[in-house]
């Protein structure tokens, strides 16, 4: 493929909040060796000391998510000196030519023609509303919670109990996806971030999900597109209409996907 058949052409700027209905917990340092320190710490700013999800960890979960659903990963037995061992490993696609790896990127060793990366997703932050319930109800410079759980011998029921902290449910990140246009069947391409937020809806994010942590919900989405004006002629954005034909604003992002085509019909 000969790289005349790239030209950057836009982005859209996909923002939403997205909103614990569970106590969230993103690993950070760990601190267990201090007096009274959590075995299990939540990661923070360490400027303000505030817990943040990384972008990381949000395109990791939802690039793994689609991997699953689109039968991108292939389970292998490992076997040595050719006898197989009865153990099983997974392999994720890094084949840099099919939506997933030119949407969330392909690794610098991929075997296949390596694209440029279409999306970007920052670092959320805690809205400045969540800040300040956090203040008022959990007091001042305390942002997390910390749940109490039991490994449980199943034998001689012996409990193992661990401190696990966790940023509390209701609380609301701000979350801003750029996802970058370079040839014109990008736009059709964009479709696969919305199908990894609905999985991600039903599943879970961060550690614990299997046991209640993570399940999180995106709400206020937001999209605007940047045409290459915007940047070399001094453009406007656009704002892209989230709405029905009556006027009346998809209230899911179930609604967005199934309106796609309808919504995207412009492209930049």
């Amino acid at each position: 493929m000969s790289n005349n058949q790239y030209k950057f052409k836009g982005k859209y700027i996909i923002k939403a909040n997205l909103r614990c209905k569970t106590g969230l917990h993103i690993g950070g340092t760990e601190v267990g060796f201090e007096i009274g320190g959590l075995d299990n710490p939540v990661i923070k700013d360490p400027i303000t000391g505030y817990p943040y999800i990384p972008g990381s960890s949000l395109k990791g979960k939802m690039r793994s998510l689609l991997e699953w659903a689109k039968n991108r990963v292939q389970i292998k037995e490992i076997r040595e000196k050719g006898i197989p061992t009865g153990k099983w490993k997974g392999e994720v696609c890094n084949c840099g030519s099919c939506e997933i790896c030119m949407v969330f990127g392909a690794s610098a060793d991929t075997k296949g023609q390596k694209e440029p990366t279409r999306l970007i997703i920052r670092d959320s932050f805690p809205s400045k509303d969540t800040i300040q319930k956090w203040q008022e109800y959990l007091g001042e410079n305390i942002y997390t919670e910390v749940k109490t759980e039991n490994a449980i011998d199943r034998l001689t029921s012996a409990a193992n109990p661990r401190q696990i902290e966790r940023v509390p449910a209701d609380s609301v990140f701000e979350v801003e996806m750029i996802y970058d246009i370079y040839k014109d069947d990008d736009v059709d391409k964009l479709k696969i971030i919305f199908e990894g937020m609905m999985l991600l809806e039903d599943s879970a994010l961060g550690g614990g999900g299997s046991r209640g942590s993570g399940k999180v919900v995106f709400e206020n989405i937001r999209i605007t597109k940047r045409g290459i004006g915007y940047y070399t002629k001094d453009e406007s954005e656009e704002e892209i209409p989230l709405k029905d034909g009556s006027g009346n604003p998809f209230k899911d992002l179930k609604s967005i996907y199934q309106n796609f085509d309808k919504i995207f019909k412009q492209k930049p």
